[in-house]
């Protein structure tokens, strides 16, 4: 995964953190191939939302990274948030609010919940779009955004997540 670097934070470093840190296999179905997908879906999604895109990739790189195992995992949003917040001030260079944003992010997207902040939807719907790397096609109910809910966006993400 190809992560460029801003001012506040090295994208680069958490991913290397959040690869350090994720216990599974990094080809699986919750690994780096699916952290690239959302990512991608966040920036498409982004361009329509307004979201804080340098969350969005946070985001991408952070929420699975605490999993457990492949299949029902409860708590693994907040293990991930909580993993998150170890690298605040260190790797993580946010402030409160953009802390607070993807925190809120990474802990509840589990929760099957539509609504949030602008940003905190986008990082939901770019990880919802990529259930078809587990043949489910993302239902329209469990999306937040307009634009992630029409079926040409649905249809071109399912697609994309079957393809690998």
């Amino acid at each position: 995964m190809a992560i460029e670097s801003t001012n506040r934070t090295d994208l680069g470093l958490v991913l290397r953190a959040a690869k350090g840190r994720f216990a599974l296999d990094l080809r699986g179905v919750h690994g780096i191939r699916h952290w690239t997908r959302v990512r991608e879906n966040g920036h498409r999604l982004a361009r329509h939302t307004g979201a804080d895109k340098q969350l969005v990739e946070l985001f991408a790189v952070l929420h699975d990274c605490c999993r457990e195992n492949d299949r029902h995992d409860p708590g693994h949003g907040e293990r991930a948030a909580d993993f998150a917040r170890t690298l605040l001030g260190t790797l993580l260079h946010l402030t409160d609010e953009e802390f607070a944003l993807l925190y809120e992010a990474i802990r509840d997207h589990e929760q099957g919940r539509t609504r949030s902040d602008v940003t905190v939807m986008t990082c939901w719907d770019a990880d919802r779009l990529d259930l078809g790397r587990v043949r489910r096609r993302p239902d329209p109910q469990y999306l937040c955004n307009e634009f992630a809910q029409r079926t040409s966006t649905i249809e071109w993400a399912y697609k994309r997540s079957l393809a690998g």
